[in-house]
């Protein structure tokens, strides 16, 4: 039995056609595989060459904050680690220390990537329901079309992520070599080639919370804002990113808060001296949040 409240929400709200969400922390766990392999490598690279943990973490923080991705493909090579003792030598760094690291990445993301409860579930029941999905995400493209792949391809009508910008010549944080990073890119993108669900590559000034992707998103499937719900886990760029355009938004809590063993890495290690652990955007205002989701099928409760 439906509630009278139930009742009246479906009274007066518009029929939904398209659910925009998040991906990494929405649907999924990013952090579940980069957190393992990012502290072993810490692990192994301050006793191979006697460098405090922290050290290392706050140089790699640095590549990581200024490149706005921790899955930037010159990740390493772009430390002063890497031009300190391997300026000279880059080949050897990408041998010792780049391979290794990225392989580790990918094998723990084979192993620990998976949908949250109820996601495969729910995007089902939205495609049944006639129900266009999209996600728009801020993940570096070619990362996001493997991840796509490993568990999503085919429930998703789209994909919006953001192009993978190589650093130009004269970039003063210049890698000390760039030719491993482009045969990542280009093996991940061959690796994707036969997705089923179309990827769309989004300027780098997309990012959210700016509301040019989601601008995109609203021309590319001809809906207006009343008639779209958006959910994902951040009120500094999901969520101000939805308001902007007066879209019903749901709070995807679930993936807000961060499993306590990764939270001293993510936001005290890898953060720079002095940046902002929330970063630089206010989050959005209670009032502005139409629902809060403690599993990613309460969402069917708003459509």
């Amino acid at each position: 039995m439906q509630t009278l409240q139930q009742q009246l929400h479906k009274q007066v709200s518009p029929q939904t056609k398209l659910v925009i969400t998040d991906v990494d922390g929405t649907l999924s766990s990013f952090w579940d595989y980069f957190v393992p392999a990012m502290r072993d490598f810490l692990k192994e690279v301050s006793v191979s060459e006697d460098i405090p943990i922290l050290d290392l973490a706050r140089d790699i923080g640095h590549v990581i904050e200024r490149r706005g991705t921790h899955e930037h493909p010159w990740l390493l090579e772009e430390t002063s680690f890497a031009w300190k003792y391997f300026s000279d030598k880059p080949e050897q760094f990408i041998e010792q220390f780049v391979k290794p690291f990225w392989t580790a990445l990918d094998n723990n993301r084979a192993k620990y990537l998976r949908p949250f409860p109820t996601v495969l579930e729910t995007l089902q029941q939205l495609k049944e329901q006639g129900i266009k999905i999209v996600a728009l995400s801020d993940a570096p493209e070619y990362m996001a079309r493997i991840r796509n792949r490993q568990i999503f391809d085919g429930l998703l009508d789209a994909i919006y992520a953001l192009e993978t910008v190589e650093p130009e010549p004269d970039d003063v944080y210049q890698p000390i070599a760039l030719e491993h990073g482009r045969e990542r890119i280009k093996l991940v993108r061959a690796q994707c080639a036969d997705l089923k669900t179309k990827l769309h590559v989004l300027p780098k000034s997309y990012e959210k919370p700016c509301p040019a992707g989601l601008d995109r998103v609203l021309k590319d499937f001809d809906v207006y804002p009343q008639e779209t719900i958006f959910v994902g886990d951040s009120l500094t760029k999901d969520g101000p990113v939805a308001a902007s355009r007066g879209i019903r938004y749901v709070w995807a809590h679930y993936g807000y808060q961060l499993p306590a063993e990764y939270e001293e890495l993510i936001n005290f290690s890898l953060k720079p001296d002095g940046a902002s652990i929330a970063g630089g955007t206010k989050p959005l205002p209670p009032e502005l949040i139409t629902a809060v989701a403690a599993r990613y099928d309460e969402l069917l409760h708003h459509i």
